[in-house]
């Protein structure tokens, strides 16, 4: 499983800087909502990050992608984030979270 442990503590605020800093610049929304996206679980949003901050040079640590994996996911996937990942009290608010935002749309 590619998910770390340290995803517990993951900071999506902090993920938005950083995914805004570094991955913008290259891609938007789009790449997001194409239904040809490569991530199809939690686990796979992480595995791209790692992928692209590899391609990047690697600059980001484990808690930088996972908190960006946490940004990414809650904007654009909403995929469940395993208990592995997040504990069953951070999966419940982001399924909380996802219903708000489709509740204002």
């Amino acid at each position: 499983m590619c998910v770390m442990a340290s995803a517990l503590g993951a900071d999506a605020g902090r993920g938005r800087l950083l995914y805004e800093a570094r991955c913008t610049v290259c891609h938007g929304t789009s790449v997001h909502l194409r239904e040809t996206r490569k991530a199809r679980s939690f686990e796979g949003v992480r595995a791209q990050v790692e992928r692209w901050n590899a391609e990047l040079g690697g600059a980001w640590s484990a808690d930088d992608i996972d908190d960006v994996t946490m940004y990414v996911n809650n904007r654009y996937y909403f995929f469940p984030c395993p208990d592995s990942a997040c504990g069953s009290e951070q999966a419940s608010t982001r399924r909380n979270s996802k219903q708000s935002r489709v509740d204002r749309q």
